[in-house]
């Protein structure tokens, strides 16, 4: 496990719009470690439908419906790049709109349930787990996940001395 820095950057949710972000960061040398896209407008979608069978919906229909207006021209990706401190810098530069945080980076073994050890300890510690995004493949003896906690220090302590 390690601490990483996650780019958050959002993009037009247009044709072509990844493919310009892969080319500048390819063109500045830096390379992807993981990713994940998220539909802004799914998002909200799927938070209205959770406060609805939840029955915590607060907010009127009406409400939404101008949210997901405001919200399908965009996506967020979520990216852990080798040299994040260039991404970053490149990235404002071309006035790219952008957030950087930590997550923790596992590097498992590829076999059913080692993200769920992993998911266990951090419950067992009372740290939450916000999201996660990972990838593997089936030939591969490791799989690389990528996880967003509530409190990263108390988990990098948690698993730094146990």
């Amino acid at each position: 496990m390690e601490r990483r820095t996650q780019l958050s950057v959002i993009l037009i949710n247009t044709p072509g719009e990844l493919a310009k972000l892969c080319e500048v960061l390819s063109t500045s040398n830096i390379n992807i470690l993981a990713m994940n896209i998220q539909n802004a407008k799914d998002a909200v979608k799927e938070l209205f439908k959770i406060r609805e069978k939840t029955r915590r919906r607060i907010a009127l229909a009406e409400s939404y419906r101008g949210v997901l207006k405001d919200s399908s021209d965009y996506s967020i990706i979520r990216i852990v790049v080798d040299r994040p401190e260039e991404a970053e810098k490149r990235l404002t530069e071309l006035e790219y709109l952008l957030d950087s945080e930590p997550v923790l980076v596992f590097t498992l073994i590829n076999k059913p349930g080692m993200l769920g050890q992993v998911a266990k300890r951090l419950g067992e510690a009372g740290i939450n787990i916000n999201y996660t995004y990972g990838s593997v493949m089936e030939d591969v003896a490791r799989s690389l996940f990528i996880i967003h906690v509530s409190e990263i220090d108390k988990a990098e302590q948690f698993f730094t001395h146990t």
